[in-house]
């Protein structure tokens, strides 16, 4: 991850739309798990992932999405715009 501080307040909103995504409980979603690899989203989910992202301000570029994106990765683009 950068040198953005991860405030609570990120992490919580990210673990809330993962949930909405794929149904994987917050509580069970880590910052270093990858959205593809550990969490499991399909093409479908991050797509849906990142669209409720862009609705709340959040743009992450094209060449980001990897199956290496993680949680993490997801709430330092939160924290740094919110």
């Amino acid at each position: 991850m950068s040198d953005v501080v991860v405030d609570n307040h990120a992490e919580s909103l990210v673990a809330n739309l993962i949930y909405q995504v794929n149904g994987v409980l917050p509580k069970d979603i880590s910052l270093h798990h990858s959205l593809v690899n550990d969490l499991l989203m399909d093409s479908i989910e991050l797509i849906d992932l990142l669209m409720r992202l862009e609705e709340i301000g959040v743009a992450i570029h094209e060449s980001e999405i990897t199956s290496e994106l993680t949680v993490g990765d997801i709430v330092t683009h939160v924290a740094s715009v919110h």
